[in-house]
């Protein structure tokens, strides 16, 4: 079965990296996503904001980057946690695009 997931929008906000006991860092952040797509033959406007977290060298990464700065992120989703079905997006790939409004 297929799990993928593409979504471009601006870093909203972004926690304080940490790290595993082995020492891979991880942040969580949140992605701020605006657009307009079409659904039933009519526009809709779509805003959401979206849970990510990056592990290892793409959280380092992320850790850099400023508030509000464009990204286009890749990954999967998965449950926040085992007794969590509150759904996270795991981040594989990012672009950035653009300076920060």
């Amino acid at each position: 079965m297929r799990n993928a997931a593409v979504i471009g929008g601006r870093l909203l906000k972004r926690s304080s990296i940490r790290y595993t006991p082995a020492g891979i860092p991880i942040v969580d952040f949140v992605i701020a996503h605006s657009s307009v797509q079409l659904e039933a033959g009519g526009r809709r406007k779509v805003q959401c904001d979206i849970d990510a977290v990056a592990i290892g060298e793409l959280a380092a990464r992320i850790d850099e980057l400023k508030l509000n700065q464009g990204l286009q992120v890749k990954g999967f989703l998965a449950r926040d946690s085992i007794g969590n079905k509150k759904l996270t997006l795991h981040v594989t790939a990012v672009e950035t695009a653009g300076d920060p409004e």
